[in-house]
């Protein structure tokens, strides 16, 4: 299954040897001068197109190596996150719910924009993301931001969650909205807002790469400029549709 979710990998550098030709051992050795410069170049670098490079969040070797803490619901089934490597992220639930979530580097702060790049492998269906018990899901990508003038270090999501004490912008796959679509979301004190970057209908079993305006988009769900951005969260909801989610994530970078 997680092959299913992943799919191949973006095609290498591919090295053809037959016969030893002089013309064949000339390309050969200019391929593999192509392949000896490739591994000089950083791995933040070394990425796919039309992603930009910036601050890499990882989510291995493993998840709490990295950093992530899992959040889960009493009374529903749980969200299965399993990492797939350094960068990548696996997430299955069966009509559950739930949340992985880490602090954010005093050097991610500032930041202003968002990569990723997603996949679908099965999901739940259009939601109508403003209700409280009928907003599920395929995948959702948080970030958390708290008031320049909070010198108190406050980077727990969980706490603030409870307090409202911070502002929570989510991009989502999935709900009823298109592409760019504002909504309210209806916990988080009135403090969150959520923008649909792919809906519930997207193609599956193809990556999608997102670009997220993090200081634009928050201008605008919020009418005001952003705070310090101090976690991150990934989640996946079908527990009240009792859907079957099936998803990846990977190369998350803040810039």
């Amino acid at each position: 299954m997680l092959h299913r979710v992943f799919g191949p990998r973006r095609p290498g550098f591919h090295v053809v040897v037959g016969p030893f030709r002089p013309t064949r051992i000339a390309a050969a050795a200019a391929a593999l001068a192509v392949v000896a410069l490739i591994g000089l170049i950083p791995p933040v670098l070394a990425r796919g197109p039309g992603v930009a490079a910036g601050l890499a969040i990882p989510f291995g070797p493993s998840l709490t190596a990295a950093g992530w803490q899992a959040v889960s619901f009493p009374g529903r089934p749980a969200v299965r996150f399993t990492a797939r490597g350094s960068d990548a992220v696996h997430v299955e639930t069966a009509g559950g719910a739930g949340l992985l979530w880490r602090p954010l580097p005093t050097s991610a702060a500032g930041a202003t924009t968002a990569t990723w790049r997603w996949r679908k492998a099965l999901g739940v269906g259009p939601t109508d993301l403003s209700r409280k018990g009928g907003d599920d899901r395929l995948l959702a990508v948080y970030f958390a931001f708290v008031d320049p003038r909070d010198v108190s270090g406050r980077t727990d999501l969980k706490a603030l969650l409870r307090s409202g004490r911070g502002d929570i912008l989510m991009y989502v796959w999935g709900g009823q909205g298109r592409p760019g679509t504002l909504v309210n979301v209806p916990y988080f004190k009135g403090r969150g807002r959520a923008v649909v970057k792919q809906p519930a209908d997207a193609a599956a079993e193809k990556w999608f790469e997102e670009n997220a305006a993090l200081a634009d988009d928050f201008r605008r769900a919020f009418g005001r400029p952003p705070g310090r951005l101090v976690a991150i969260a990934l989640s996946s909801d079908a527990d009240d549709t009792g859907g079957h989610n099936i998803a990846a994530l990977a190369d998350l970078y803040v810039k």
